[in-house]
């Protein structure tokens, strides 16, 4: 089958999650056979299976990216392709068909966590973009019930995935550890639990440390600041921490879940709409009020069979999240649209 591939960025050049997962299920589709093309703005790189189809971009318009991209996208031929699968900005692709939308969460939920004006005004533009590319689409998948809670025009449930094969168990840090990915400021609240864990996990254990993957460092005792790491050091920490922390606000899914449960480490969450669902209410994972962050914190420090527990029972709850059941999904989505599409036209 080919398949046409879009999202703005890729890895090499992103900050975001997306850009991640539309790269490895572009991959694994290319790995299971078929040929995959990725529209996009960045550059091919060692790790891409697939094709590349790169649009230029000049540095001034690089604020507008979303934009510009949705134009170049409108410009595009797709016609000797079977499927075009988009992760975002298909508003103007009227007329492209077979074509699927995949929603990793919601601009209006990313509005509402929003704590600068300016990144609310922006996500509330792409919020009412996003209604017009679901009405687009021929299909609209979402990547959890919360995002077709929001976007009703989600028919399909398809989670994201996770490389078993990279996050795996490991051997565990010495001394009490709790690692954070994300950024410091944000929905992600880095610094939030940097205060927690300073306040209240610290004077429990003064030998713990708050390993911080972030895109600035954090300042005092304890934090560990590796920065942006490559994807050997991520697994690395994700295997060695004690226990993974993310007190997100919103979470349209929450990868960095997954990757913690596959790589048998504990999860301690907020409760946004991704925790709850992949956490599924605290089955897997500690759900915690922020009054109540840093008791659980050290409560699950202090009993190493209770985190032992959460870790075996995410590590199998991750299984359900493997690159290959997701792209079966995918697969059997593209067959049943096109055999549609190829009735309608018949």
């Amino acid at each position: 089958m080919k398949i046409a591939m879009t999202h703005v960025d890729l890895p090499n050049e992103s900050k975001g999650g997306v850009a991640f997962q539309a790269h490895y299920l572009a991959n694994i589709l290319v790995e299971r056979g078929h040929d995959v093309t990725m529209f996009t703005f960045s550059p091919v790189y060692p790790d891409c299976r697939y094709s590349v189809h790169q649009y230029p971009i000049s540095p001034q318009l690089r604020r507008l990216q979303a934009f510009v991209f949705a134009v170049h996208l409108a410009k595009t031929n797709f016609s000797g392709f079977d499927i075009i699968h988009t992760h975002g900005d298909n508003y103007l692709l009227w007329g492209h068909h077979p074509q699927v939308r995949t929603f990793h969460g919601s601009a209006k939920d990313e509005a509402i966590s929003a704590q600068r004006l300016r990144r609310r005004l922006y996500q509330m533009v792409m919020a009412n973009l996003e209604q017009v590319g679901a009405r687009v689409s021929d299909v609209n998948v979402g990547v959890s019930h919360a995002t077709q809670a929001r976007i009703p025009a989600v028919s399909v449930i398809i989670p994201c995935g996770v490389n078993i094969a990279r996050f795996c168990p490991g051997q565990k840090a010495e001394h009490p550890s709790i690692l954070f990915v994300g950024t410091t400021e944000g929905r992600k609240r880095g610094r939030f639990l940097a205060d927690v864990f300073h306040r209240e996990v610290r004077s429990h254990f003064p030998n713990a440390e708050l390993w911080a993957v972030t895109e600035r460092p954090m300042e005092g005792e304890g934090i560990v600041n590796f920065g942006k790491v490559p994807l050997e050091t991520l697994c690395e920490l994700y295997q060695r921490a004690w226990i993974f922390c993310l007190p997100s606000t919103y979470e349209g899914f929450g990868v960095p879940y997954i990757e913690a449960m596959a790589s048998e480490t504990a999860v301690v969450a907020s409760p946004n709409p991704g925790a709850l669902e992949v956490l599924r209410e605290g089955e897997y994972g500690v759900i915690a009020e922020d009054s109540d962050l840093g008791n659980q914190l050290t409560h699950l420090l202090s009993h190493e069979e209770i985190r032992r527990t959460y870790a075996e029972k995410g590590l199998l709850r991750a299984q359900n999240f493997t690159w290959e059941q997701v792209a079966m999904q995918y697969e059997n989505l593209y067959v049943r649209l096109l055999s549609n599409h190829q009735q309608l036209n018949t």
